[in-house]
Parts: C-alpha cells; sequence; structure tokens
C-alpha cells in the first residue's frame, strides 16, 4: 500500500474515537439541558405557585379590617399551603421526580386541589368529569392534573373570576380536559409566559396538545387534547 494510503487510513481511524466522544458530549449536554428545563417547570408549578398562594393570602390578612374569625382562618389557610407545600418539596428533593398518580387518585387530587383553592380564594370550581381515567397511561394523567393545576392557578392569580370548571373527558378520542374561566381574560399576544410555555411542552411531551381560547372581560378556555 502506497504510503499516502497508509496514511490516510490511520487519520481516519484516530478521527473516529474523537467523533464518537463530541458525539456523547452533545447527548449529554441536550440531556442536562432538559432536566434543567423539567426541574424548572416542576419549581415553577409546584414551590412558586403554593409560596405566591401563601403571599396572596398574607397580604389580605394585612389589608383586611374584617372579624377576627375571618382573619385567623386566612392564617390558617396560609399555615396549610405552606405546610403542604414543605412535605411536597421534601418529597420532591428526595425523588427528583414528579409525584406519581394513580388511576384511581387522578379525579380525587384535582377534586382536592380544586376544593382547596376554592376555599381559599372564594372561587367556585366545578370539576366534571365522564369516562374511566384507566385509559390514560401514567405520564398523561402526571400532565392533566399539572395542567389542571396551573390553570387554575392562573385563574386564582390573573383572571377575577369567580366561577369556573373543570371538565375532563377520558371517554373522548383523544382523551380532552378543558378548564374554563368568566374572567378577564388576556391579549393572546401577552399570553406566552413561562407558565403557558410550561403547558405547552407538557402537553407536547406526551404527543398532545396545547390550546387557549381567550376573550378580554369574557373569559379563558384552556383545552389539553392527548394524543391521537
Amino acid at each position: 500500500m502506497p504510503w499516502s494510503q497508509a496514511g490516510s487510513s490511520k487519520l481516519t481511524q484516530s478521527e473516529a474515537p474523537s467523533e464518537a466522544v463530541e458525539s456523547a458530549l452533545q447527548a449529554a449536554e441536550m440531556a442536562v439541558e432538559r432536566e434543567r428545563i423539567r426541574i424548572a417547570r416542576e419549581i415553577h408549578d409546584g414551590l412558586a405557585a403554593d409560596v405566591a398562594g401563601a403571599i396572596s393570602l398574607l397580604k389580605l390578612y394585612l389589608q383586611s379590617d374584617g372579624p377576627q374569625a375571618d382573619r385567623e382562618n386566612t392564617i390558617v389557610g396560609v399555615l396549610g399551603i405552606l405546610e403542604t407545600q414543605l412535605a411536597a418539596t421534601r418529597e420532591w428533593l428526595r425523588s427528583m421526580r414528579p409525584d406519581r398518580l394513580g388511576p384511581a387518585h387522578l379525579v380525587e387530587a384535582v377534586r382536592k386541589l380544586a376544593d382547596e383553592i376554592g376555599r381559599l380564594h372564594a372561587i367556585r370550581i366545578e370539576v366534571w368529569t365522564s369516562g374511566p381515567a384507566e385509559r390514560l397511561s401514567e405520564s398523561q394523567r402526571e400532565v392533566a392534573y399539572y395542567i389542571v393545576r396551573e390553570a387554575l392557578n392562573n385563574i386564582r392569580k390573573h383572571s377575577g373570576a369567580a366561577v369556573c370548571r373543570v371538565r375532563m373527558a377520558f371517554d373522548a378520542n383523544p382523551f380532552l380536559i378543558e378548564i374554563t374561566d368568566e374572567g378577564k381574560g388576556f391579549m393572546t399576544n401577552n399570553g406566552a409566559g413561562y407558565g403557558l410555555v410550561g403547558m405547552r411542552e407538557r402537553a407536547a411531551g406526551i404527543g398532545g396538545r396545547l390550546e387557549v381560547v381567550t376573550t378580554l372581560d369574557r373569559g379563558t378556555t384552556v383545552f389539553l387534547f392527548g394524543p391521537t
């Protein structure tokens, strides 16, 4: 074999490990970035949302001059939020994974969430379901719960609505989650906050999609469509 060909062959062989290492490093960097996004989303959807709720109640307590019993109930609500979030944060730090929701627990968890937000913030939240939650996979149940939670927190913080409705149609194809309020609505070009981005990412992560329909002074509806 001529020298030039032998040298070319050796060069190609020496470059191969370098390319494999570079590819592995790029894959690792992408995995780390995805994990950072996931952790940021978990903190936003969980810890940050509950702390914001506690702060809102504390402001109400400080600004209120109502009956002492009502003020005490507000403080009890703050303590409840903080205690619940402390326990959830400890569990999250131990596992670094979101809580798992079994089929029998999804509707129960959504109703409990609706009851807590409704009681603490004087919002009537109606929850309707159809079909068995067992039709959803574990990851789909988690996404359904967190999108309902984020939508309800947005209603609590921004809409000013006194009434909202959660509909979970597990028997639809694809399954459909719908959260509707009768609040202020918002300009659609201002609706790309981190919470909405996270909701869209979660929906896409299970092969579904998220749609938002909003009209100023008439309210907002969030739709989660499952994968077809």
